[in-house]
């Protein structure tokens, strides 16, 4: 089965619809009268979780989802009618991070849950709004704000129940479709498997999916043979197989540490920025080998493990196979000795989770499906990934900021055709971020001479004008003001 688990999508909110200036005169009333009514909403952008989902397939072949923009007001003070939200289901699981911070958003964790990647802003007012007892024929509206903009990557979290985790030329693929109706390329050399296998299995009335992941190689936590793309789809699983080839004899053996070294690596880089800040613990829980991971104290990762050797057919027999489980036991437990790993493994429980099997013969493969199901029904889902989404009150705001425009800057907006040279010869030019002034700024309606007093009249209300003195800024200097609204470009405006 070929999936699809992480997307790069734009995602953007609907404009909502401007104002209208219009004109209504009704029997009785002596002059015209203003009747422009407001835009209407633009909608927002949300994700969904749904329990039916199980791939990102759908968001493969398009990358750009816009919500609808509210219409325009209309004339007797109608307003535009409303745009309907953009839902976008995903499965449950998926994670949903800034693509340019690299923040992580929100994670699914439930049917039904859902989460707004962006929102709409203010609406268009129409003109039969700033009617007053002075001005009772205002001439100007405002426009609707943007939409937002914002890049995004899902990430499906949790692809499978169990992983097939071996070296090239294990069997893995071979396991994977003697159990389930997958039928994935095998072949003798290396490397046959480029991209994972998704697999569905059946056993007493219990489904759970497999997934093979390409053989890894000494080095993947640094990239080598796309290393860290095949190490990611490792952690979505809930069960890890380690798998062996016992034809191999005295090579085998220490593969399997290598793999666990590899395995511990990748989550040190994945989860901190500092390695140290991490700690892995394998220890005993509810009678099964488990992988836990602590950043900052906090559990992110727990695992339950488990060891296959495979390809028994090519040896069939037991006293090397006997030999070699010894062996084999005892290097793993070397390996979490040697690399500081906190762990409490007695040879027994290491044995109980140590079996023999042979893809080609099917020996010993219902067997361990058992036990694999019995592991399953012990781990509780909500245990796999743990990743704390971000509240909404806790995201990060921009401070509002005035500096000066530097000779170069000055020049590349000359060049760009954004100002004059003239006028930029004899006022200053600076970039301003301030949210009100820039919401503003954008529903301003520009070239009515009317719009631009109400603009200036509401900037002196909100003691931004005050603000502008205090720091020196004169008559006729020009701000860039910079947007609050992702994806959409600086204004220029004149002082």
């Amino acid at each position: 089965m070929r999936f699809y688990d992480e997307v790069t999508i734009n995602v953007q909110s609907g404009k909502w619809g401007d104002g209208t200036v219009t004109w209504r005169r009704e029997a009785g009333v002596a002059f015209w009268w203003p009747s422009g009514g407001n835009g209407g909403k633009g909608w927002s952008v949300i994700f969904q979780a749904l329990k039916d989902e199980n791939t990102l397939q759908t968001y493969r072949f398009r990358s750009t989802f816009k919500a609808s923009p509210g219409e325009a007001g209309k004339s007797r003070d109608q307003y535009g009618s409303n745009a309907e939200d953009l839902i976008l289901y995903v499965p449950v699981w998926t994670l949903i991070r800034d693509k340019v911070t690299d923040e992580i958003l929100y994670t699914f964790t439930k049917d039904g849950e859902q989460y707004t990647a962006v929102v709409w802003g203010e609406g268009g007012v129409g003109n039969i709004h700033f009617k007053d007892a002075v001005h009772q024929y205002p001439t100007f509206c405002l426009l609707g704000e943007p939409g937002n903009k914002k890049e995004i990557v899902l990430e499906l979290q949790l692809l499978a129940d169990v992983a097939l985790i071996g070296t090239p030329s294990v069997g893995k693929t071979s396991i994977i479709n003697s159990i389930s109706n997958t039928k994935a390329k095998v072949a003798d050399y290396p490397f046959t498997t480029l991209i994972p296998n998704l697999g569905s299995v059946t056993v007493q009335k219990t489904n759970f999916n497999v997934i093979d992941i390409p053989g890894l190689i000494k080095g993947a936590a640094e990239g080598r043979w796309l290393g860290n793309a095949f190490l990611r789809h490792i952690l979505k699983a809930r069960v890890f197989c380690m798998i062996s080839d016992i034809s191999r004899y005295d090579q085998w053996i220490t593969e399997i540490p290598e793999l666990l070294e590899e395995i511990c690596t990748y989550t040190r880089t994945k989860f901190s920025k500092d390695p140290n800040a991490v700690e892995i613990q394998i220890r005993e829980d509810k009678g099964m080998i488990t992988l836990f991971i602590y950043e900052e104290w906090k559990l992110v990762i727990e695992k339950r493990i488990l060891f296959l050797i495979n390809k028994y057919d090519l040896v069939n027999d037991a006293d090397i196979l006997k030999e070699y489980t010894a062996q084999l036991r005892k290097e793993v437990l070397n390996f979490f000795k040697k690399n500081k790993i906190w762990t409490k493994i007695t040879k027994k429980l290491l044995e109980e989770h140590t079996f023999t099997i042979s893809a080609a013969t099917h020996f010993g493969i219902d067997e361990r499906l058992k036990n694999i199901v019995e592991m399953l029904k012990k781990t509780d889902v909500q245990e796999v990934y743990h990743i704390e989404n971000i509240p909404h009150h806790e995201q990060k705001h921009r401070e509002n900021s005035i500096r000066n425009i530097s000779e170069q800057e000055k020049e590349i907006l000359i060049n760009e055709n954004y100002i004059s040279a003239k006028d930029a010869q004899y006022v200053s030019v600076r970039e301003i971020y301030n949210e009100e002034f820039a919401k503003l700024v954008r529903m301003l309606q520009r070239g009515n001479d009317e719009a631009e007093w109400w603009f200036w009249k509401q900037l002196g209300h909100n003691g931004i004008l005050d603000e502008f003195e205090n720091r020196g800024i004169q008559k006729g200097d020009i701000f860039k003001v910079l947007s609050p609204y992702n994806g959409q470009p600086p204004k220029y405006i004149q002082y």
